[in-house]
């Protein structure tokens, strides 16, 4: 880590943190708060609660005020031992209080009367309700991490076991673990490591990947109306909690397995001709920790090596075969020579697989050198490069240091190291020759420093640095580099792959980020106040992908100035000639930027003790945050003039103009938070203290992320494209040539894709309302309304479409101009049904139920799963008005169950008995999860056709005719199928083998695709996402088997051997349908079989050595 510069940072904040009065500090250390009453239930002031972590031997004394409630804040997540004294009573002492991150625990206490040694002593029970605010916070703790199945090894995956949390089914666009919360996008999520962010600054979610789950302590989600130390999240605030050693040694070397060979096929896969090629992958690592000093001095670290032995398939590819490539040669010169070179001198002949029963293809590639005046014939086949060897591996290792040289005072330092490779790059670039392979990967590093002081019983501060620094590219392989080839342009002939470099490499994000957090807590009297602050400055550098070689796109047909004729795009080629239309093109823009950027927030909180049974929580946030757009040399797109990005030509022949329109920071983002939590101690099973009322209600703001800035640096003004093409004759002569020759002249009709000048950061308003009881025996249950309502959503607007009438653009002077900026919003309704057993005895079980609809006028800027566009029907300003309907990340329901059951055994007398029952019945443990999903939603679009002429044949709807009639049926108009014009015509016959016209009666089929140039037809569109997939099941086991030992004189250790199965049942899960109406009668439309997901039952074996 460069240290020199994050001490720079260091000081300069520090400095700013002098006369700064508050911000959020998003704390990784718990709170411990309760009331100490009498056996009548009357509270008792000044009573001294001492705590004692069982752990690290941490001890933490305070008194009980008027009320008799007593709060201690800074503690580490571990499980304590909590007494109160108070003359005249006896004493009382709970053992194993847990006390869990990034939240408030409530543990009460009943004395009775007797003698100072007097003491009731009691075993605290595993689970608490939270009496002291309306935040909602769903905690994955540290028996769920060491027992539940991972299959990611991302601890993170297990957030979706929470109520609220749900699985991204359909497109999340973010990176690492999916996760949407209480209606938010995937995006939507701020996730931390020990309250560092870890966010990917491109694409949002996690831009790094942890895969040590013996590593990490708990992941806490808070999903609703958390206090204003928590910002940045219209969704959850998911906070990864490391362990740190205690006073006792402990540890675990393991290895996992995982093979293509006890996997089941998935649904795609069965019966395929071309099957996934095997795989094993042998993950092996270690952790230990334990005390350096007694009570003082505490290590923690592990390591992880993950191995990957297998291959990939790589896509079919259309080549010459062997007597389509003897004839180029025979035909030679400088052509088929570049041919050559890019086909490897034919070397694919031998090294490639050529797939059996395909047929060929024959190309006419017209009058060449020996070939006759009718044209030499090219055959082509289909061909498979063999599976490539694949390389990647992962290392990770990760230490932490915790140093308590007094009471009063607590440092430490965490270190996180991960380097990764894939290579080659099959997934994004399996259509590469040889010689053109790209890989993906790149280091990670994250170190964070930490220290908290108590000032007194009512005052601590809490104090973390951190540095983050992580990149990550897509980009060519050495051997690739070293390719004269790589530096030419691509080649595009019709019939044939792509041929040179693939222009989307390389691409990627860099990202170094410095926080500095400090936070002071401080009761007084009835309020508890929390204030503080971060400061963070992120540095930012991303790879940009460019058509920066050039592209040569060759046409087939025309005649040259000899009068020859070619009619394909091949034989064009072969004369050095583009054909008509054929188009040499040269993206003139930046292939690196920098973004870099503020992230400032300022908070703070008052939790205020009414009285023992009523707490009100107020607080106020305030984040600033600079917008990366602005690092670009034209920045963003004036709403009001939007076609003024662009400035005619003074004089002709000169090039068009832009105007720089700076992005305003949004300044705007104040973010009150309330909340209550009401306990009765009436008396009665609901007001015995063990049931509560509690809500909440805050203002939450997304931030920004870089991919904006990235789309805008690959489009006009910032990236001019120059083309170069004749639709006279053979098109232009000497085509390998032309590239250099291509002008970085702006024009008024150049495609502008960018921002508007007045983006601000999305907002989410979040409410929730509950009731929680706590049952005898550990149980838990919760009911609660949670709901959301999102304004200024990120979404696109077009500005220059086409008119219907005209078909032309609305200002046919200009070109595309497309805005992303705030025009989409959603509500969010849900009820949400907990219930819990903790871990004891040897079982828990947690379950949650969620019946909810999110609906919305728009849900990302991309396009998600089971959508042609994301766009608007209607593409005028205010159009999405039309398009509020359901979410493409609607479920309406989900429910999860996880389990872990350790059962005791049998025990018998007899030494040898004892010994047979302990190998069969002792030491087994089940654990998994059920998951249950309604579908997303999908539109019934009519893909290909546009319907008012607009210029999108993608966001039109089909308009439903006869609401009785099979959803199979349709009906279209006859202006797009060669009929007459009014008159419909059978979608199932148009889409046939032989594809004749049929008039149908439109009151006879379900959909009509009618022509309506002056959008007459535009309000009669079905809704937007008005069908409904197909829903999911996934259930996951986890088998274990213990072995102690002792035989090895380790006595602590035992041998865990581990089985985990994904799907066990190899359930047949059906994603997204095809619900274009225009593919009636094709036999795809709303087709099952072709909707099943190709990912069947995984399995992962375990061998542990713990102690």
């Amino acid at each position: 880590m460069d240290f020199r510069k994050f001490t720079s940072v260091a000081i300069l904040t520090a400095a700013l943190a002098l006369s700064a009065g508050s911000a959020y500090g998003q704390t990784s250390k718990g709170i411990l708060v309760g009331v100490v009453r009498d056996s009548s239930g009357a509270v008792i002031p000044n009573a001294t609660v001492k705590i004692v972590g069982n752990s690290d031997g941490a001890v933490r004394t305070i008194t009980t005020k008027g009320d008799g409630s007593y709060r201690i804040e800074a503690l580490d997540p571990e499980n304590y031992t909590v007494t109160a004294s108070q003359t005249g009573f006896a004493g009382y002492s709970a053992a194993n209080v847990i006390v869990s991150p990034s939240q408030v625990t409530t543990y009460d206490m009943k004395l009775s009367i007797g003698g100072a040694n007097d003491v009731v002593s009691v075993e605290a029970d595993s689970i608490s309700i939270n009496t002291e605010n309306g935040q909602l916070t769903g905690l994955v703790n540290s028996t769920d991490l060491a027992k539940l199945p991972i299959f990611s090894l991302n601890p993170y995956e297990l957030a979706t076991t929470v109520p609220g949390a749900q699985v991204v089914s359909n497109s999340g666009f973010s990176n690492g673990q999916g996760l949407q919360v209480n209606g938010a996008r995937p995006r939507a999520n701020n996730f931390l490591l020990d309250s560092q962010e870890i966010n990917d600054v491109g694409i949002g979610g996690q831009a790094f990947q942890p895969t040590i789950p013996d590593s990490f302590e708990s992941v806490a989600v808070l999903t609703s109306a958390a206090s204003a130390e928590y910002g940045r999240a219209g969704g959850a605030v998911v906070n990864l909690v490391t362990k740190q050693g205690t006073n006792a040694y402990h540890g675990s070397v393991y290895e996992r397995y995982a093979g293509s060979g006890i996997n089941a096929l998935g649904g795609q896969e069965r019966g395929s001709d071309n099957p996934k090629a095997r795989f094993n992958t042998h993950t092996y690592g270690f952790t230990a920790g334990g005390p350096i000093f007694k009570d003082k001095l505490f290590v923690f670290g592990g390591l992880e090596l993950q191995r990957y032995y297998g291959s990939q398939t790589a896509n079919l590819l259309q080549l010459p075969d062997a007597s389509g490539y003897a004839t180029l040669q025979k035909i030679g010169g400088p052509q088929v020579a570049l041919l050559s070179q890019y086909l490897s001198n034919g070397s694919y002949l031998t090294t490639y697989n050529q797939v059996a029963g395909r047929t060929v293809v024959t190309t006419n590639v017209g009058p060449q050198n020996g070939c006759p005046t009718t044209g030499c014939i090219i055959t082509t086949n289909t061909f498979q490069r063999p599976n490539a060897s694949t390389s990647n591996p992962d290392t990770q290792w990760t230490y932490r240091v915790d140093y308590k040289p007094w009471e009063k005072d607590s440092v430490g330092f965490r270190y996180l190291h991960d380097r990764s490779s894939f290579s080659p790059d099959f997934q994004n670039n399996g259509s590469a020759l040889a010689g053109f392979d790209t890989q993906q990967g790149g280091p990670a590093e994250l170190g964070a420093g930490y220290w908290t002081h108590i000032f007194g019983p009512n005052v601590i501060n809490e104090f973390r640095v951190a540095e983050t620094r992580l990149s990550f590219a897509f980009a060519p392989t050495a051997a690739t580099q070293a390719n004269p080839l790589f530096a030419l342009q691509t080649i595009n002939i019709s019939g044939l792959p792509s041929l040179g470099p693939n222009q989307n490499f390389p691409q990627g994000r860099g990202e170094d980020l410095y926080q500095l957090q400090d936070t002071v807590g401080w009761t007084k009297g009835r309020q508890s106040l929390r204030i503080g602050f971060d400061i963070g400055r992120q540095l930012e550098k991303d790879l940009v992908s460019q058509n920066a070689k050039g592209t040569l796109t060759f046409a087939k047909g025309g005649t040259n100035a000899n009068g020859v004729s070619y009619i394909s795009a091949l034989g064009n080629f072969l004369q050095n000639q583009l054909g008509p239309s054929g188009t040499a093109t040269r993206t003139f823009g930046p292939t690196r930027i920098d973004p870099h950027g503020w992230r400032s927030g300022f908070f703070a909180q008052d939790d205020i003790k009414l009285n023992a049974d009523l707490t009100v929580n107020i607080g106020i946030r305030y984040d600033y945050l600079t917008n990366p757009e602005n690092s670009l040399q034209y920045p963003g797109i004036d709403p009001t003039n939007p076609l003024g990005i662009l400035v005619a030509p003074t004089a002709v022949g000169q090039p068009a103009t832009a105007t720089v329109n700076k992005i305003k920071n949004d300044k705007n983002n104040v973010s009150p938070r309330f909340g209550f939590a009401y306990a009765p101690h009436a008396g009665g099973l609901f007001a015995d203290g063990k049931s509560v009322i509690r809500g909440g209600f805050g203002i939450f703001y997304d931030s920004d992320f870089s991919n904006f800035v990235t789309n805008a640096a690959q489009s006009a003004p910032n990236a001019p494209t120059g083309t170069l093409t004749s639709t006279t004759g053979a098109g232009l002569a000497n085509a390998t040539s032309l590239v250099s020759t291509i002008p970085a002249n702006l024009t008024l009709t150049s495609s502008v894709t960018s921002v508007v000048t007045n983006m601000v950061n999305p907002v989410t308003y979040q409410y929730n309302l509950g009731v929680e009881h706590q049952f005898p025996a550990n149980i838990f249950l919760a009911i609660r309304y949670v709901g959301s309502r999102s304004n200024k959503l990120f979404a696109n607007q077009q500005y220059n479409y086409f008119s219907g009438l005209t078909g032309k653009r609305l200002n046919p002077n200009y070109g595309a101009i497309v805005a992303r900026g705030n025009f989409a919003d959603s509500n969010y309704n849900s009820l949400q049904v907990e219930g819990a057993h903790l871990f004891s005895h040897g079982f828990q079980i947690r379950a949650n139920y969620t019946y909810s609809k999110t609906l919305d006028d728009g849900s990302e800027i991309f396009t998600p799963d089971g959508s042609d566009t994301s766009y608007t029907a209607n593409l005028a300003p205010g159009g999405r008005r039309q398009d509020y309907g359901p979410s493409a990340y609607d479920h309406r329901h989900y429910a999860v169950i996880s389990y872990v059951w350790s059962p005791v055994g049998l025990h018998t007398t007899n030494a040898i008995g004892n010994a047979a029952l302990g190998l069969l019945t002792r030491h087994w443990t089940v654990s998994g999860t059920s998951r249950f999903q309604s579908g997303i939603y999908g539109n019934f679009g009519t893909y290909g056709i546009d319907i008012n002429g607009d210029g999108s044949s993608t966001n039109d709807r089909a308009i439903v005719s006869n609401k009785n009639a099979p959803l199979e049926s349709g009906g279209i108009d006859g202006a797009f199928v060669g009929g007459t014009t009014g008159t419909y015509y059978d979608l199932a016959t148009v889409n046939g083998p032989v594809g004749n016209l049929v008039v149908v009666n439109p009151s006879n089929v379900h959909f009509l695709i009618p022509y309506g140039p002056n959008n007459q037809y535009l309000s009669q569109e079905i809704g937007r996402n008005s069908y409904s997939n197909p829903g999911s099941m996934n259930n996951d086991l986890a088998l274990e088997k213990g072995v102690g030992l002792s035989y090895l004189h380790l006595e602590r250790g035992k041998l865990v051997l581990r089985a985990e199965v994904q799907n066990i049942a190899n359930h047949n899960n059906i994603g997204y349908l095809d619900s274009r109406v225009t593919d009636i009668g094709t036999g795809n439309f709303l087709n099952r079989k072709n909707g099943l997901e190709d990912a069947g039952r995984q399995m992962f074996l375990w061998a542990k050595i713990q102690f």
